[in-house]
């Protein structure tokens, strides 16, 4: 599975150096970066279905010799628009969610990517299509139902990448355990892996070193129980490059998969929809919820209603809010709301829910059909002209996901 973000800079070539038309020469060393319309979207799942990103990702350009000359985040640059002028060169442009990429974290996944261009003196020059994907190497570690039964006390399972950076999972006596998302900076190519625990009444270790690793990659690890051909049983985990610690007496073995699309995965979105929803004779509809046209209280009669209906039953609903409204941004960010769950939401994102009344709480779990109504945002929002995407995103209890863009444009 991959996770991938993809940042679009879609901009029309200005060239300069028409037959008839001279460079001056004061610009005969400079030329121009153009960001033009600049659309960030970011994927979060295993299926490659881009959603608009948030406005704190990093776009910097380096010249030819690592020094920096711009740093600004995507809000700014789509607020902006800007053509930047710069000496004729070789430059790069990076792009990446985070200033930094930790050697080891749960749950803080860090996306990027690069691109080299040159500047011509005279000229504009664009940049085309650039992905983002995931900078470090992905780890979970999960065990067999078989395996779990034999635990009789606490453990753990440490996973390095970088020496002396482990990230610790932890196994507890009742055999419930850490599922969490470890993120590890690739600064080799192998993954060290050691289970300590209390199996069967005994305590037990065992290192394992996995080759191969490498960003962009999800790494399971999963602890099976088996048996060798004269029915005993011994510590073993069937990856290459073994480092053997002391034999035990309990056949446990570790198996890693390398994850590309996952043939358990559950297969399509679960019938999942997000329609308008009004009464009979309601003559203030909308019929497209990615072209919602906010218009002066002077002039309005509509009412902003759907429904989301989730057959399967509301596992996980998040929001993820964009714009291109630099100030809308920034407003968003500081409720902590541009990536909203509405289940489990924070006590920042109280602020949000006063100017955009989602539907929010535990209460929604489970929940096969959520009714919006989104009409009191319009008195707020007319504040912020430009393009205001909210980007649904709804998991069921299967695990079937789907996303849907809601986009309110102000004039």
């Amino acid at each position: 599975m991959k996770k991938y973000i993809s940042i679009i800079l879609s901009c029309a070539a200005v060239f300069f150096a028409a037959s008839c038309q001279k460079v001056p020469v004061c610009n005969q060393g400079q030329g121009y970066l153009s960001l033009g319309e600049l659309r960030l979207s970011v994927d979060e799942e295993v299926e490659t279905k881009a959603v608009a990103a948030g406005g704190n990702y990093i776009i910097s350009v380096k010249n030819a010799s690592g020094d920096e000359v711009l740093h600004k985040t995507y809000s700014e640059v789509i607020s902006s628009g800007d053509k930047i002028s710069l000496p004729a060169g070789e430059y790069t442009l990076e792009a990446r969610s985070a200033e930094n990429v930790p050697v080891a974290a749960f749950e803080q996944p860090v996306y990027g990517t690069s691109k080299a261009f040159a500047i011509e003196a005279g000229q504009t020059t664009t940049v085309g299509e650039l992905v983002c994907t995931l900078l470090q190497c992905k780890v979970t570690v999960a065990y067999s139902d078989e395996f779990l039964a034999t635990v009789t006390g606490a453990g753990s399972t440490k996973v390095s990448v970088t020496s002396g950076y482990p990230l610790e999972y932890a196994l507890n006596a009742d055999a419930s355990y850490d599922q969490s998302a470890g993120y590890f900076a690739v600064s080799g190519s192998t993954m060290e892996v050691v289970f300590s625990g209390n199996i069967d009444g005994k305590s037990v270790k065992q290192t394992k070193v996995f080759s191969g690793i490498a960003a962009k990659q999800w790494r399971q690890v999963r602890f099976v129980l088996k048996k060798n051909e004269q029915g005993n049983a011994t510590f073993d985990i069937e990856i290459q490059d073994l480092i053997s610690d002391a034999p035990i007496n309990n056949d446990l073995s570790a198996a890693e998969d390398v994850i590309g699309d996952d043939p358990d995965a559950p297969k399509g979105d679960g019938g999942i929809t997000l329609v308008p929803d009004y009464e009979a004779g309601c003559d203030a509809e909308i019929t497209d919820l990615t072209n919602i046209l906010i218009v002066p209280v002077e002039t309005r009669d509509m009412s902003i209603k759907f429904k989301a209906t989730v057959p399967g039953g509301v596992k996980k609903f998040t929001v993820n809010i964009a714009s291109t409204n630099n100030a809308f941004v920034n407003a968003v960010a500081a409720a902590d709301a541009t990536n909203l769950d509405l289940i489990n939401p924070t006590e920042a994102n109280a602020i949000i829910f006063t100017v955009v009344p989602f539907p929010h709480g535990s209460e929604l779990l489970g929940q096969t059909s959520i009714d919006f109504d989104l009409s009191a945002a319009q008195d707020a929002i007319i504040a912020y002209p430009g393009v205001h995407t909210f980007t649904m995103k709804i998991t069921d209890q299967n695990g079937c996901s789907k996303e849907i863009p809601v986009v309110m444009t102000v004039e």
